[in-house]
């Protein structure tokens, strides 16, 4: 997860009708802007790709909203309501990821999702979206926690002239240790992010501008006692040209301040900056990649004693890569450099790779195969290197019109330099959806 800001690009096509455009717009520019930016990790790269995490997920329930009153079981006025249940059985061999002292348990999660969009106006509308659950381990009771699916927000959607802004309040509390790279040692990680801001995009057909403001809180719940909380304050601009159809290129710029509360630094603040660019293509519809690289700086500051910490700088970079090679086969690649906030790690220098791919080989049952590697160093606390890397497995099927079922498999190594950073995990997890 990241502190560090990052800038990203929006990138929309001329449709027609000023409500459709900007809907789809908004969509596009949202999706595009945390595909490019995002780390293939769970974790997030960069402290504007952290707080599009959930913005993308609730960007496309909103897209979905748009859809009509078919994706919708419940209108109640001019409310149009969606309502799911899930349950999630996990079998985990080291919940606390440990390398000496490995805890087995099996791991029952109940979860409701709902979602809400209200029209204001033809154009303008506010929406609502929570995911939660409760995790409950047979076991080790004493691990039992809530959470807050990614996605969960309250917004508004304003539609006004060439301009399209978004004002969202976001809440999300993560549970899952193998989220984070950095979180060793502990199996009731729990934090809560917040994130309070805008978004304002203005399409001007060739040219694409955005501007985005987010305060972001982020709070050790459970399992982290003397590791860092923290708030941050991100702004980000862009502006990307449409050089053709399906190419776009661009600058980006962003800038922000982090401060941190707990034991565990040697600096209550950060400032960060960064100043890059971009390129999206789609060479046909089966192909696309989108990529940017740039410069990005983090300064340790301090009211107190002199800061002795030198500011980091170096390069940042991500790429995307996106294939269908046929009706029965789709894969991607994607990866980069980025600076990320660790749970336990503060501020780490993170490259990152992932290869995915999903098998359409059954009629009612896709497979999807993947293998992710991750290589960090710890830029201020604790001086940790650490490389973690394995294999996906999950297999797919709609069981009814409204219920679908999964089973997944995850296999993670950690290798570190620091005495007890070392530790093996096994996860299965089979789950269950039902739309009601």
């Amino acid at each position: 997860m990241s502190n560090s800001t990052s800038l990203f690009i929006v990138v929309t096509r001329k449709i027609g009708g000023c409500r459709e455009h900007f809907r789809r717009a908004s969509t596009a520019a949202l999706l595009l802007w945390v595909a490019c930016s995002e780390s293939p990790t769970r974790a997030t790269a960069e402290e504007a790709a952290r707080t599009s995490v959930a913005g993308e997920t609730a960007e496309e329930a909103r897209r979905k909203a748009a859809l009509g009153p078919d994706e919708f079981n419940l209108l109640l006025g001019p409310s149009r309501w969606v309502v799911a249940a899930g349950l999630d059985l996990e079998a985990n061999d080291n919940i606390c990821f440990d390398s000496n002292q490995a805890k087995v348990d099996l791991i029952v999660r109940p979860q409701v999702n709902t979602r809400v969009s209200c029209q204001i106006t033809d154009q303008n509308s506010v929406n609502l979206a929570v995911g939660t659950g409760y995790s409950a381990y047979a076991q080790h009771p004493e691990f039992n926690r809530l959470f807050v699916s990614p996605g969960s927000e309250l917004s508004l959607d304003l539609y006004v002239g060439d301009f399209w802004i978004n004002l969202h309040e976001r809440l999300l509390i993560t549970e899952n240790g193998y989220d984070d790279p950095t979180v060793v040692g502990t199996g009731d990680y729990s934090q809560l992010q917040n994130t309070a801001g805008l978004t304002t995009i203005w399409d001007l057909n060739k040219l694409v501008l955005r501007l985005g403001y987010d305060h972001i809180n982020y709070a050790v719940l459970t399992g982290g006692a003397g590791f860092q909380d923290g708030d941050s304050d991100v702004f980000a601009f862009s502006a990307g040209d449409r050089l053709r159809p399906a190419t776009i290129f661009g600058v980006e710029i962003g800038g922000g301040m982090i401060r941190y509360r707990g034991q565990n630094t040697t600096a209550n603040q950060e400032a960060d900056w960064n100043i890059g660019t971009f390129v999206e293509a789609q060479p046909s519809q089966y192909l696309s990649v989108k990529a940017g690289a740039g410069y990005t700086v983090s300064a340790p500051q301090s009211s107190g004693a002199q800061i002795t910490e030198p500011e980091f700088t170096g390069v940042y970079a991500r790429l995307g890569f996106n294939h269908q090679v046929n009706r029965h086969l789709e894969y991607s690649l994607s990866g980069g450099r980025s600076l990320n906030f660790g749970f336990f790690g503060g501020t780490v220098d993170l490259y990152t790779a992932v290869l995915e791919a999903r098998w359409h080989l059954f009629q009612r049952l896709s497979v999807g195969t993947a293998f992710e590697f991750e290589y960090g160093s710890q830029v201020w606390v604790g001086r940790e290197s650490f490389k973690r890397f394995g294999p996906r497995l999950s297999l797919e099927r709609s069981i009814t019109a409204r219920m679908s079922g999964a089973l997944r498999y995850q296999y993670y190594s950690r290798q570190s330099d620091v005495p007890g950073g070392n530790y093996v995990v096994n996860i299965v997890t089979l789950s269950l959806a039902y739309r009601l």
